[in-house]
């Protein structure tokens, strides 16, 4: 037994007022924490790495400007990159996604400032669930979660800064290029190393390799597709890893996802949950947070871009207070509520 296991037993057991209940109990309790321990190393011994790379490139983008993911625990079909479609279950058609094929969705759009026109080149993915378990203890556990990557280039099409955020709005992260005017940065923004919510982050991307066609590299934990590292040259030989060819799609394409005969929004499009991802809810974050949110649908994840004719802002910060100004679909806005001076 593990030290941790025997001292939480020990834990437990310290509860259980009479002896001969305490011996049963506790060969439980035993047992519950080695068959979930089981189920971990065996989650362990069959986890690997694999790469994620997108090719061709759309038309006027180069392959710098696309991402490559590094998926740890790929084996597992909750950390591949899927693809979302529609399924017909006891009669209802429900959303989901596919773990057997990998898509990257992209759009590309345009937001000025006082400054300058910027181009921001989105890039979306998604994963069948973020698990649940003990394993697996994920605040965010739920169905049909995504992430996005947005690349800001200015007129010279120069990248200036990276974007990233879960399709909730949470989790969100920056990474200034060395391109971008240190002027532009947040007061006191950290040069070196940024720690976002547990993981600690470069502050700043070199552009060297990126400028000579290098693209950066998205490192992605297990279960919560959190991004735990970006790098402009990998940290592993990427001829030793399982490289996957990700499809590129237009972003609307997930507002038209072929059924039979028809094709049907990936989101919610009418009532209370339009914007919002179908079949897509967070348990755990509407019990714990919603309620000092002020927001029922805390968590769950939505429309972004272009195509999205929805009211549901895509705020990101909890702060119902600053929902208007850290709504990414205003990204100037956005942008300067976070202390971005581009």
């Amino acid at each position: 037994m593990t030290d941790c296991t025997h001292t939480w037993v020990q834990s437990v057991a310290s509860f259980l007022p009479h002896k001969s209940n305490r011996l049963s109990l506790l060969l439980l309790l035993i047992a519950i924490p080695l068959c979930f321990s089981a189920c971990c190393t065996r989650q362990q011994l069959q986890d690997n790495e694999a790469l994620y790379v997108a090719k061709p490139a759309p038309p006027g983008i180069t392959a710098a400007q696309l991402p490559v993911f590094y998926v740890k625990a790929a084996s597992q079909s909750y950390n591949k990159i899927g693809t979302p479609e529609i399924t017909e279950e006891n009669g209802v058609l429900r959303a989901r996604v596919s773990s057997v094929k990998p898509t990257l969705y992209y759009e590309q759009a345009n937001f000025t400032t006082a400054k300058e026109t910027y181009t921001n080149l989105i890039y979306r993915i998604h994963f069948s669930q973020v698990p649940f378990g003990l394993c697996n203890l994920n605040i965010t556990t739920g169905n049909n979660p995504g992430l996005l990557i947005i690349y800001t280039l200015n007129h010279s099409d120069k990248l200036l800064l990276i974007t990233t955020v879960h399709t909730c709005g949470c989790y969100l992260a920056f990474f200034p290029t060395a391109e971008l005017d240190p002027e532009a940065y947040p007061p006191h923004w950290p040069m070196g190393k940024q720690s976002v919510y547990g993981y600690t982050l470069p502050g700043r991307l070199p552009s060297a390799l990126y400028s000579a066609g290098q693209p950066y590299f998205f490192t992605l934990e297990s279960g919560n597709h959190r991004i735990s590292n970006v790098t402009a040259t990998p940290a592993y030989n990427p001829g030793l890893l399982p490289a996957h060819l990700l499809d590129i799609q237009s972003m609307e394409n997930l507002y038209h996802l072929p059924y039979q005969d028809n094709s049907i929004s990936f989101f919610e499009n009418e009532g209370r949950r339009e914007g919002y991802v179908k079949d897509n809810s967070k348990i755990l974050e509407r019990l714990l947070i919603s309620w000092w949110a002020f927001d029922w649908h805390v968590g769950e994840d939505k429309a972004y871009g272009i195509y999205d004719s929805s009211k549901t802002p895509f705020y990101t910060s909890l702060k119902f207070w600053q929902r208007k100004n850290s709504d990414m679909k205003n990204f100037p806005q956005f942008l300067s509520y976070w202390g971005w001076a581009l």
